[in-house]
């Protein structure tokens, strides 16, 4: 017994080799365990990190989705923005065109009153047809209200055509009539009759004209020109649908490249003629470069 203290292990007397073993196993145990909760400490913070590199990676993915809509509808944009420059074009040569028909239906009209200052000279003699004579002056003016209300309103152009295609068919049939009642009269009208007829043939293939097919860019070959002032000069550039920008040129070099389209397309080719609204030129001076390149380029007035 030692001092104190009661030794209560058997065989003490030899306590003193083995107590070596079971403080070895205990500290392995705790060895083992604190390696354990390591390995737990670890795994926990290991999926942690796949948890939050997942929901970078989703992140990621709907910052690209984003990205790529953003861009999409930039692209929408651009192409909306392009299409309104086109219409604003097309609106441009439209009031231009207009510009131009009114300008021909005035001398039509100035064409029209001298006809019908001449049928009057020469049907006054002839007492048979004077009714008929003071009808066809009287579709005649009513014609002429209808190409002033066609200059007025360009929507109800087809109508208004229609209305003088039926009006000069009627005036045509009326004129037949009247020539065949003459040739029945006496054979001394016969020079009378042949120039009525004469008359009425120009009349009828110019309003054959009236109802030409209206100018179109559909299935031609398209190039721009565009005419402004800078510095009191006069800029002329060209270009076609597909490239990126207008070439500045001088006037031999435009008429140069004109010719060459000209006779590589033929009568498929259209010329649509751009005046900005802060070009510096006049009506008059628009409308005589417009007329002057129209005639001898565009597939319109080429016959």
């Amino acid at each position: 017994m030692q001092e104190g203290f009661v030794d209560l292990r058997l065989n003490g007397e030899h306590s003193g080799d083995e107590s070596f073993w079971p403080s070895f196993t205990d500290i392995m145990m705790v060895i083992v365990l604190i390696f354990m909760l390591a390995m737990v400490t670890l795994l926990v913070k290991n999926m942690d990190l796949v948890h939050q590199l997942r929901s970078s990676l989703a992140a990621q993915q709907t910052a690209t989705m984003q990205a790529h809509s953003a861009t999409d509808i930039n692209m929408q944009l651009n192409k909306r923005l392009q299409r309104l420059e086109e219409q604003a074009a097309m609106l441009q040569m439209r009031l231009m065109n207009l510009g131009e028909e009114h300008s021909r239906s005035l001398a039509q009209l100035k064409a029209s009153e001298q006809e019908n200052t001449q049928l009057k000279a020469s049907l006054s003699a002839i007492t048979v047809a004077r009714d008929t004579t003071l009808a066809e002056k009287s579709l005649l003016k009513k014609n002429q209200i209808e190409l002033s209300a066609i200059l007025q309103q360009r929507e109800q152009e087809l109508q208004q055509r229609q209305k003088e295609m039926t009006a000069q068919q009627q005036q045509y049939q009326l004129r037949l009539a009247e020539i065949a009642s003459l040739k029945n009269n006496s054979n001394t009208q016969l020079d009378r009759l042949t120039k009525i007829e004469a008359e009425y043939a120009n009349l009828e293939s110019k309003y054959n004209k009236l109802i030409r097919p209206a100018r179109s860019s559909l299935g031609k070959y398209v190039v721009l020109v565009r005419y402004h002032k800078q510095a009191g000069h006069l800029i002329m550039e060209i270009k076609s649908l597909t490239a990126p920008a207008y070439t500045v040129v001088s006037d031999t070099q435009l008429h140069m490249q004109l010719s060459k389209l000209k006779e590589k397309y033929g009568k498929k080719l259209y010329v649509r003629i751009i005046f900005p609204d802060n070009s510096g030129l006049s009506y008059t001076q628009a409308w005589n470069i417009t007329q002057s390149l129209l005639r001898m380029y565009d597939y319109y007035y080429q016959g």
